[in-house]
């Protein structure tokens, strides 16, 4: 299992990948939905504060009956699963 420092990087890369493709997007395309890729960002923004907060204090979320193992790999499928919805739904915006 890898370490908690290594899942926090790959949780800032991962949320910080789509927020770079958010920009990209605001920067080459028209105005038209300058609002849905901002909500994109803040979509991405909350979902790493919220994954790096469950990493750093996981007593607080903790699956009972489960070991910690299994704790960290479902934030880990979480972050795979968001970041795949995050990077759909900025694919589904018309350039």
């Amino acid at each position: 299992m890898s370490s908690r420092r290594k899942l926090k990087k790959s949780v800032n890369k991962l949320c910080f990948e789509v927020i770079g493709e958010c920009m990209s997007f605001l920067e080459h395309t028209p105005s038209l939905n300058q609002e849905n890729a901002q909500l994109i960002i803040a979509d991405a923004v909350e979902l790493r504060n919220r994954l790096v907060g469950m990493v750093n204090h996981p007593e607080a979320g903790a699956i009972p009956g489960g070991g910690m193992r299994d704790y960290y790999r479902s934030i880990r499928s979480e972050l795979e699963e968001k970041t795949r919805g995050l990077m759909d739904r900025l694919n589904e915006l018309p350039r």
